[in-house]
C-alpha cells in the first residue's frame, strides 16, 4: 500500500504542479475571455492584464503585512476571526443591496419554480432534474422569508462558511493558525461578487469546504463520520460532480489512513439516502411518457464540440446515444480531439473569474435590476462599463497570483509526511475535476469549488517563502 501511495503522490503533485505552471505561463500572454453571446474565446494580453497582476501582487504583500501585524499585536485574541467574518457579512449585505440583480437564465428558472411553489415551469426540472435539490432548498428558504434577499443572505452565510472552514482546514493540515487564509478569502473579489448568483455553486462549495475540513481532522469521532457521510451525499445531489470529492476522500482514507470504517459509512449512507431521495424526486417531478431529461451523452456531446471547444452550444437533445459520442470522436481523430481538449481545459483553468461578472451584474439585459442605484447603472452594460472591465482585470490578477503561490508551494516540498498526506486529498480533487471536464460541458464557474483549495496552497506557499527569507536573513546575520 505504501508503494502505491508513493506512486500516486508523485503523480498527483507533479500533475498539479504542471497544471499550475501552464496556467501561470499561459496567463502571462493569453487572456481567456467570456463573450456575452455565451461563448468562450482567447485574445492576447493588453497592458491592463499586467496592471491587474501587479495590483494582485501588491494586494498579497499588503495582506501579508496586515497578517504579520495581527500576529504581533493580537496573537491570542479569539475575537479577530469573528470580527473579520462579521465585517465580510456587512460588506456582502451592502453589495447585494447596491447591485440588486434579478435572477436570470437557469438561476431565474430555479428561483421562479421555488417561489411559485412548484406550480410553474416544471418542464424545466424534467429537463434538468439535477436542479431539483437546489430548488427545494430555495423553496424552503422562501417559506421562511419571501423574496430574493433571503437567498442572497444564504449565499453570504455560505461564503462565510467557506472562508472559515478553509481557515480551519489549513490549521488541520499545517497545525498552524494563519489568519492570512481568512484575509485571502474576505478580499477575494470573485467570492464576494458570487453572492448575487442564486444557483448551486456557493452552497456546493460550502459543503466541499466543510467535508474537507472534517476529512483532514486527525481523529474522527462517530459524529464526524456521520457528518462526513451525510454531507458527502448532500453535496453530490446538489451537484453530481461531487462524486469526484467522494472518490478523492475514499482514496485518502484507503491510501493514507487504511480506514475502511469511514469508507463503508460513506458508501452505505450514499445508498440509503439515494433510496430515500428517489421517491422525493418522483413526487416533485412528474414522469412523462418520453424521456424529458437530457442523458449524459448530451453533455458529453456538448463537451467535445469543436466550435466552442466544450462550451454550451445549444445542441442539447434527449436523442443523443453513446454511439453518437463514439462517432464524433472518430470524426475528430486523435489530433483534433487533443487540440479540442487542450483548448477547453486551458480556457477552463485560465479564465480566472469563474464568469462571475455575468452572475454578479447580469448579461446586459435592460431589466436586470429590481431597482436602480448609483452603482447598478454603471455596471449594467458589459460592453461599455469601465467598472466591469476593471473588476475583470483585478479578478484575473488575483487568480494569477493565487495560482503562482500555489505553484511555489508545490515546488518547495513539504518535509512532514502528515502535511503531504493531507495535501494529497486536495490534489486528488483538483485532478478529478480536471479529468471530469475533459469530457463534460464546461463553464469556468464549474471550478469555483477549487477556490478554497488554491487559497490553502497559496497561503502555504507564502509561509514557505517567508520561512526561506527568515532563514536566509539569519544566515547572513551570522556571517
Amino acid at each position: 500500500m505504501n508503494k502505491l501511495d508513493n506512486i500516486i503522490h508523485k503523480i498527483s503533485i507533479n500533475f498539479v504542479m504542471i497544471l499550475c505552471f501552464v496556467i501561470v505561463v499561459g496567463m502571462m500572454f493569453i487572456n481567456s475571455i467570456y463573450l456575452y453571446i455565451d461563448k468562450p474565446d482567447f485574445q492576447m494580453n493588453n497592458i491592463w492584464n499586467y496592471v491587474g497582476i501587479v495590483i494582485g501582487a501588491i494586494g498579497i504583500v499588503i495582506l501579508v503585512i496586515i497578517n504579520n501585524i495581527l500576529k504581533k499585536k493580537f496573537p491570542e485574541k479569539k475575537y479577530i476571526t469573528p470580527m473579520l467574518l462579521g465585517l465580510y457579512f456587512i460588506i456582502g449585505i451592502m453589495y447585494v443591496k447596491l447591485i440588486p440583480l434579478k435572477p436570470f437564465s437557469d438561476m431565474g428558472k430555479v428561483y421562479d419554480i421555488a417561489i411559485n411553489n412548484f406550480r410553474y415551469d416544471i418542464e424545466y426540472l424534467q429537463q434538468y432534474p439535477n436542479n431539483l435539490p437546489i430548488t427545494i432548498i430555495f423553496y424552503l428558504i422562501l417559506k421562511l422569508h419571501k423574496g430574493v434577499m433571503a437567498i442572497k443572505i444564504l449565499n453570504i452565510i455560505c461564503n462565510i462558511a467557506i472562508i472559515y472552514f478553509t481557515y480551519k482546514t489549513y490549521t488541520n493540515i499545517t497545525k498552524k493558525k494563519n489568519k492570512l487564509v481568512l484575509l485571502l478569502g474576505i478580499t477575494s473579489i470573485s467570492m464576494l461578487l458570487y453572492e448575487n448568483c442564486l444557483y448551486n455553486d456557493i452552497i456546493f462549495t460550502s459543503l466541499v469546504a466543510i467535508i474537507i475540513y472534517i476529512a483532514t481532522k486527525e481523529e474522527h469521532s462517530i459524529k464526524d463520520i456521520v457528518a462526513l457521510s451525510l454531507l458527502s451525499f448532500a453535496q453530490y445531489i446538489i451537484r453530481p460532480v461531487g462524486i469526484i470529492l467522494i472518490i478523492a476522500i475514499c482514496m485518502y482514507f484507503i491510501l493514507k489512513k487504511q480506514n475502511l470504517k469511514i469508507i463503508l459509512s460513506i458508501i452505505l449512507t450514499f445508498i440509503i439516502c439515494n433510496l430515500i431521495y428517489i421517491p422525493i424526486k418522483n413526487y416533485f417531478i412528474p414522469k412523462t411518457e418520453e424521456p424529458a431529461d437530457y442523458p449524459i451523452w448530451s453533455f458529453i456531446q456538448m463537451g467535445i464540440n469543436e466550435e466552442e471547444f466544450g462550451f454550451q452550444n445549444q445542441t442539447h437533445s434527449t436523442e443523443w446515444k453513446p454511439q453518437d459520442v463514439i462517432d464524433r470522436i472518430k470524426t475528430l481523430g486523435p489530433k483534433r480531439l487533443a487540440t479540442l481538449l487542450a483548448k477547453k481545459e486551458y480556457w477552463l483553468f485560465t479564465e480566472g473569474t469563474y464568469q462571475v461578472e455575468r452572475y454578479a451584474f447580469g448579461a446586459g439585459q435592460d431589466d436586470a435590476f429590481y431597482y436602480e442605484t448609483f452603482l447598478s447603472k454603471r455596471v449594467q452594460n458589459p460592453e461599455t462599463s469601465k467598472e466591469r472591465k476593471a473588476i475583470d482585470y483585478l479578478m484575473k490578477g488575483q487568480y494569477f497570483v493565487l495560482i503562482l503561490l500555489s505553484l511555489i508551494d508545490l515546488l518547495i516540498k513539504d518535509k512532514e509526511k502528515e502535511i503531504k498526506d493531507k495535501k494529497d486529498l486536495l490534489l486528488y480533487f483538483i485532478i478529478g475535476m480536471f479529468c471530469f471536464y475533459l469530457i463534460w460541458e464546461i463553464k469556468s464557474r464549474y471550478i469555483y469549488c477549487l477556490n478554497p483549495i488554491f487559497i490553502i496552497l497559496a497561503t502555504s506557499g507564502i509561509e514557505k517563502l517567508q520561512n526561506k527569507i527568515t532563514v536566509k536573513e539569519t544566515k547572513n546575520g551570522k556571517i
